[in-house]
């Protein structure tokens, strides 16, 4: 594709481009404009210019980098095909819109009649470079509809939105196919006819896709690049898609950061040796306890080394003057001092040699008003250091908790061990956390208290180490099958290696679970086009995050919730999303009926079979419940049921091949159940016999617990023998089905 028509526009020292311009861009990728003609300023009109434009009537459009609403300004006019009457309104036109700004000619257009008029008779499609996923692409119906569209319908389902990297023509065109828009282009809405083909659009998106390819990511040298383009609205006549108006800006597109030496991350989660700069040795500051914790977690102590000059041992921890005096090299290095003495230690950190990671716990750097330049600094240094021969240290941090590791036998989260259980004589279970938060990891592990994770990584403001550096890494491990990751925001561009490292997990067979906070779209003129307003960078990151394979949770409960599910259900077979229930009350079946369709997510709850009826039937009447219970799905066993006839009932549920997975409810206040107390520890109790079928069966089953705290030991047993576990059935029929559709 000729870059020509962006080096015209760089060499007139314009961002704009004019719509011509967007046109013959546009034709090289395959697409046919209206026939056109440019009349620069005072240019003469003659039959010659014009006969290649035979309709009976023409558009005049003003062309002006100033004049951005050409209709308002007076800027587009309809006139007859004849060369005096266009002459005619050009002169005019010119003269009177000089008060809005420069004039640099009329484009004058062929009428192009469209199929139909009125909602959904025209269609957007534009690109927009982003400085987190680069240049993204972006469609919906066109016109005035685009806006509002965006505004009243959830993410998603008013247009689609993808990454022009990440993404090829036909994937765009199945995720376009899922929204609102496709519906009424495609005439699958009731009372429309289609307006466009699906080779058309297809047609359409690969163009788009290439020139933003192209021009909209970094070049090096002199190279003009795309920052915007977009066409809205997209006509449609004789079935064809006309281009009617169309706009582009050029810009300083944002290169992609030097790399991190991210195979050093392994000696981050699995040090060898490790020191810790910054604990007290008069009072119990986080130094020290971070010091404490890191022996607690059983890391050799003979390997283990405070940094202070002044005593010769903490807590039976050898005390070492300073780093260039450490008897051996170093795998992690946490960092627990003052803001400002992260600056001072840093050649020693670098340059010594004596040092693999760095976990920068201080706050404020980057984030507080005054600390920008020391921030900058850091980075600089560090950056200086990966230069090295062998790659200098890797940071994680500042403004992090810093790491949990299980595997590595250490543990920086300086947390009172009375108000978060570090469970350390728990085995893991094979999930990871992975969050710009420590916060959020305390709280999550503290609501999960069964969730014990591999490891659980705060990275804080991203000085070095990004998230996608962590996914890359820990995604490839072999003792990790979920990640639960939350992301405030992402350094340049590493967006887009964030979804390619999403991709690479899931491709291995891995569940990714996503939260992104930040959802307020930033907010940009009109001046900018439609595709900067109905492309927010919330909605972006969510649409590609999930076209990559991940889960994406709207709210902190689902996200531990489906982390809690995807951990557990890991190795399970996933067959489809046929569900069967049981419940012993009414209300429960009927809520988990009705919650079988949900925004991600479309499960079924099918009939019985003639057989599988027969076999209940033979089971309830077993336990004397067969003239009080009807034999259908959702199963409801009355109050009357014991522990007994719910497994039997399970068993029934789980060896019909009619069903996929199965949830279990129940109402535990029933005496017929073993519920509170010691009868927990029989092992005849529900919990037991639940957790019994859980592991012996292939199929996933979650369980419900719908009562109050007398009942979090029942929970407990449950979840202890890795039965995922729910305090409201509707909401396990919607977290299990969005894990059965992700899968």
């Amino acid at each position: 594709m000729s870059s020509k028509i962006l080096e015209s526009v760089q060499k007139q020292n314009r961002r704009q481009m004019f719509e011509y311009e967007v046109y013959e861009l546009l034709q090289q990728g395959g697409i046919a404009p209206p026939r056109h003609v440019f009349v620069a300023t005072g240019q003469k009109i003659d039959g010659a210019l014009l006969k290649n434009i035979t309709t009976e009537r023409v558009v005049l459009k003003v062309v002006s980098a100033e004049i951005v609403h050409k209709t308002e300004a007076g800027g587009v006019v309809f006139v007859e095909n004849k060369a005096d009457a266009i002459e005619r309104e050009i002169r005019r036109m010119e003269a009177g819109l000089a008060k809005h700004g420069r004039v640099e000619g009329v484009l004058v257009v062929e009428c192009v009649t469209p199929d139909s008029r009125g909602f959904g008779s025209e269609m957007f499609v534009g690109i927009r470079a982003t400085r987190e996923f680069g240049p993204i692409i972006v469609a919906g119906v066109g016109g005035i509809d685009t806006e509002y569209l965006a505004k009243h319908l959830k993410s998603g389902l008013a247009m689609a939105r993808a990454s022009a990297i990440e993404t090829t023509p036909e994937e765009f065109l199945q995720s376009f196919k899922k929204t609102t828009s496709y519906e009424v282009l495609s005439g699958l809405a009731r009372g429309r006819k289609r307006a466009v083909s699906d080779e058309d659009l297809l047609r359409c998106f690969r163009a788009f896709i290439g020139i933003a390819r192209e021009y909209g990511i970094h070049r090096d040298g002199d190279q003009p690049m795309l920052e915007e383009m977009e066409v809205n609205p997209f006509a449609f006549s004789g079935g064809k898609m006309i281009p009617l108006d169309g706009r582009g800006r050029l810009g300083n597109l944002t290169p992609a950061p030097a790399a991190r030496p991210i195979e050093k991350i392994k000696f981050l989660l699995e040090p060898r040796a490790a020191a810790v700069i910054g604990a007290s040795a008069k009072r119990m500051n986080f130094g020290r306890i971070i010091l404490n914790n890191i022996k607690a977690c059983g890391f050799p102590t003979e390997h283990l080394y405070a940094i202070k000059d002044d005593v010769p041992e903490i807590d039976g921890i050898r005390c070492i003057p300073n780093i260039r005096s450490l008897p051996e090299p170093v795998d992690l290095l946490v960092l627990a001092t003052a803001a400002e003495d992260a600056e001072k230690l840093m050649d020693e950190m670098i340059n010594t040699g004596k040092v693999q990671s760095v976990i920068i716990i201080p706050g404020g750097v980057g984030e507080k008003e005054g600390t920008e330049d020391l921030q900058r600094r850091l980075a600089e240094m560090i950056v200086a250091g990966h230069q090295r021969p062998d790659g200098g240290p890797v940071f994680v941090g500042g403004n992090c908790l810093g790491i949990v590791s299980r595997p590595g036998k250490y543990d920086t989260f300086f947390i009172p061990e009375g108000k978060l259980d570090p469970r350390r004589n728990v085995s893991p279970r094979r999930c990871a956390l992975i969050s710009q938060s420590g916060a959020f990891i305390i709280s999550r592990v503290s609501n999960l208290e069964s969730l014990d994770p591999t490891l659980s990584i705060s990275f804080g403001n991203q000085t070095d180490l990004t998230i996608s550096d962590f996914l890359k890494v820990v995604g490839r491990r072999s003792d990790v099958d979920c990640l639960g990751v939350y992301v405030e925001g992402f350094k340049d561009m590493d967006g887009l290696e964030f979804l390619r490292a999403v991709k690479e997990v899931v491709r291995s067979g891995k569940t990714m679970v996503f939260y992104k906070a930040g959802r307020t779209a930033a907010g940009r003129s009109a001046t900018a086009g439609h595709t900067a307003s109905v492309a927010g960078d919330y909605d972006v990151c969510d649409a590609t995050v999930s076209q990559a394979g991940a889960i994406a949770a709207e709210t902190f409960k689902e996200f531990e919730q489906m982390v809690d599910l995807a951990t557990a259900l890991h190795g399970k077979q996933i067959r489809g999303t046929r569900i069967a229930a049981i419940s012993n009350a009414g209300y429960e079946t009927v809520g988990m009926a009705d919650s079988v369709k949900g925004e991600r997510f479309d499960v079924t709850v099918p009939n019985l079979s003639a057989a599988v009826k027969d076999q209940l039937l033979k089971v309830l009447a077993k336990h004397r419940l067969d003239s009080l219970v009807n034999a259908r799905n959702p199963l409801d066993l009355t109050p009357m049921a014991s522990d007994e006839a719910y497994e039997d009932c399970m068993k029934t549920l789980l060896e019909s091949d009619e069903f996929d997975a199965l949830v279990v409810a129940m109402i535990p206040l029933t005496p017929q159940m073993l519920t509170i107390g010691n009868e927990l520890e029989k092992p005849t109790s529900i919990a037991h016999r639940i957790v019994r079928l859980f592991r012996e069966s292939p199929k996933p089953i979650v369980a419900v617990v719908d009562s109050g705290s007398l009942y979090n030991p029942l929970v407990r047993v449950m979840k202890s023998g890795g039965v995922p576990v729910f305090r409201s059935a509707d909401w396990a029929v919607r977290t299990l089905g969005r894990f059965l559709r992700s899968q």
